[in-house]
């Protein structure tokens, strides 16, 4: 890795070692962030990390060195570090995602049921037009 690495360019080697696809892999599935958007404002060399950004990490992955990871010095692992990476957790949903798919299945059932009305209204209109037509015609 190159000695003027930015934050962000450690990160991606990161991800990389760790075995996530992409950054935004890394904050759903690594991190549990909802989104990326923490990680890639990083991109720009100029923003530096959070300290919640930091304990993250070092709380998700404690066998980084984030003196590496800070400030580039030493290696991506602490020494002597014997590890299995561990497959990411699949992170709960969360409470507005369940709200949101209750009130989307609630809509879904409100639809069908107002489809099977206008359904039905329909079917009434037509025996009713039909009487109407057979009345006038006879």
């Amino acid at each position: 890795m190159n000695k003027n690495s930015t934050f962000f360019e450690r990160l991606e080697e990161l991800r990389k070692a760790e075995g996530f696809k992409t950054i935004n892999d890394l904050a759903i599935n690594g991190l549990n962030y909802r989104s990326s958007q923490k990680l890639n404002r990083l991109k720009n060399g100029n923003n530096k990390p959070s300290a919640e950004i930091i304990e993250d990490i070092k709380n998700r992955f404690p066998h980084v060195d984030l003196n590496w990871l800070v400030s580039n010095k030493g290696e991506i692992y602490l020494p002597g570090t014997d590890f299995t990476v561990q497959e990411p957790e699949a992170p709960a949903p969360c409470r507005e995602c369940i709200l949101r798919d209750e009130i989307i299945a609630t809509q879904k059932e409100t639809i069908k049921a107002l489809q099977d009305q206008a359904n039905t209204l329909q079917l009434a209109m037509e025996i009713m037009s039909r009487r109407l037509v057979r009345k006038n015609g006879a």
